[in-house]
């Protein structure tokens, strides 16, 4: 013999061993997992029931969910007891989603009242910054109230600025109203 060659025939038949193989390895592995959620659907919906029976925060949004649970887990132990796996498995899983939609109804709740509480924040937040921002405008009016009176009474008023408006004629340092105002020196230093 000149050692083992690897025949076309001989390949087919190792592929399709090795493909059986698979098959079965997953089938195994996956019924094994079935049978574990099924036993896990049970444990857990249990749990849940158990914890939210004693919630009495979510006792009125938990009560007709925790009730349809308790009632296929028990429909699930009566079928176990007959020998009616499937449907006990069947049973488990419905007790689950009760049970589950228990949860998330709690967590809906939850949530709703930390929105509610964030809402009710933001807008005492709003309301104080709506109130600050009435004081800074009260206080600027008071200043410039303020200043008018200084002015008033100290008898100077300073230079009004263009931006203020300017009502009068430069040349002849009139204003509109007739009263006189003493005119500005020219850049050589002279007066009109």
């Amino acid at each position: 013999m000149r050692g083992h060659r690897w025949d076309p025939m001989h390949l087919r038949r190792l592929r399709r061993a090795s493909r059986a193989a698979l098959a079965a390895a997953f089938t195994l592995a996956w019924t094994a997992g079935a049978r574990a959620q099924t036993t896990d659907d049970h444990a857990a919906a249990t749990a849940i029931v158990q914890t939210f029976e004693q919630d009495a925060a979510h006792a009125s949004i938990a009560s007709t969910p925790i009730a349809n649970a308790k009632d296929a887990l028990e429909r699930a132990t009566r079928l176990r007891a007959v020998g009616d796996e499937a449907h006990a498995k069947a049973a488990d899983g419905l007790a689950r989603e009760w049970a589950d939609m228990v949860r998330d109804l709690a967590r809906a709740v939850d949530a709703e009242g930390a929105a509610s509480d964030a809402r009710r924040k933001a807008e005492d937040a709003k309301a104080r910054v709506e109130r600050s921002r009435a004081l800074v405008e009260e206080g600027i009016a008071r200043i410039g109230r303020m200043r008018a009176e200084l002015e008033d009474a100290s008898g100077t008023a300073p230079e009004r600025k263009a931006a203020d408006g300017h009502s009068g004629d430069r040349a002849t340092g009139k204003k509109a109203g007739g009263k006189e105002r003493p005119a500005k020196p020219t850049a050589t230093g002279a007066t009109p």
